[in-house]
């Protein structure tokens, strides 16, 4: 992944990340220190990264939310709604409301009021769980998660604004532990890395794997087996932090990118990309997509694109620490 500022300024951005190093410190001193910080009245789990741009926080998320539920609790999701003038209608809050049925999702950019406006409310929630909630530290959490993208080198990363790292890599030793994403297998030189800013090697070693792919055509939605990719052509929009990951996964399963239309994260559908995405279908299979550019392609679909939107349905996969993860989660649920 490129760094967010061409890097004929890292003259200047490298200097500047200084700074920053200098900024995290001072305002890590003062949450170390419980300045500022807010207990709820219920748990709170947060998962979160170390870097701008994506390392699987959603599938993670939705994986946790789903088994708590299916444990007899009752969790709400708390996300800022990155991308969206409105929070509550930003890509993420509406994937999430997508993806889990009926599961409160509260978008807001001051997380612990709204968790507090929600919980006076009435609700009957009995967990929570931070989205992307690493930095976020004016929330105690109960439980601390920080993912960690298998893909990513993280000794190539630089701090903002000379590279995506939020904040140092050493900053990993306040996470309760730490789970790698996209990872074919364990990797031992990366446990020894993680493990040496750490303090302990990664609790989880996980991966995104595609069980089924829905094409949505106008109004229709039909299903189709991965191997439907095979041999076709796309053109791909991929408005996620971390696309390249995803047109890897594409190409493996034997697509095709005959064009990439490459967007921001969170990025919505404009006019101009809606025609050229029109004018290009012809010869092509699909646009190819993730589930968060989906929730806001309805543009596309209203110009009467005439080639399906192809998003693949994802699950997380657990290469190993599945119980470990579990044994923590039902730690947090008792605190």
């Amino acid at each position: 992944m490129s760094n967010p500022l061409p890097d004929y300024l890292l003259p200047v951005t490298v200097p500047a990340s200084w700074g920053w190093r200098g900024i995290i410190a001072m305002r890590n001193r003062r949450y170390d220190l419980g300045r500022g910080v807010h207990r709820a009245d219920l748990p709170v789990i947060s998962v979160g990264n170390l870097t701008t741009g994506g390392t699987g926080k959603t599938p993670m998320v939705r994986w946790i939310a789903e088994r708590l539920r299916d444990d007899g609790m009752k969790p709400a999701v708390l996300l800022r709604g990155y991308g969206s003038a409105d929070p509550d209608s930003s890509d993420e809050a509406r994937l999430y409301r997508r993806e889990l049925d009926g599961m409160p999702v509260i978008a807001d950019p001051d997380r612990v009021g709204a968790l507090r406006r929600h919980l006076a409310s009435g609700s009957d929630a009995t967990c929570a769980i931070l989205d992307d909630g690493f930095q976020h530290r004016r929330l105690h959490r109960d439980l601390d998660l920080v993912l960690i993208d298998a893909t990513r080198p993280l000794d190539s990363l630089r701090l903002l604004p000379a590279g995506h790292l939020r904040e140092p890599l050493e900053s990993l030793r306040r996470a309760h532990a730490v789970v790698v994403t996209r990872s074919k297998s364990v990797d031992p030189e990366l446990a020894a890395r993680i493990e040496s800013l750490h303090g302990r090697p990664p609790l989880a070693w996980t991966d995104h794997q595609w069980t089924g792919l829905e094409l949505h055509e106008g109004d229709a939605v039909r299903y189709e087996d991965c191997d439907w990719l095979s041999g076709r052509r796309f053109a791909s929009r991929l408005g996620i932090g971390n696309p390249d990951a995803a047109r890897r996964q594409l190409i493996e399963a034997g697509g095709r990118i005959e064009l990439d239309v490459p967007v921001r994260d969170h990025a919505g559908f404009g006019s101009a990309e809606v025609s050229r995405l029109i004018e290009a279908a012809d010869g092509l299979d699909g646009v190819f997509m993730t589930a968060k550019d989906l929730v806001k392609a309805q543009p596309l679909l209203d110009a009467g694109c005439p080639i399906p939107l192809v998003v693949p349905r994802m699950r997380l996969r657990f290469h190993s620490g599945q119980a470990a993860l579990v044994a923590l989660l039902e730690g947090a649920m008792a605190s």
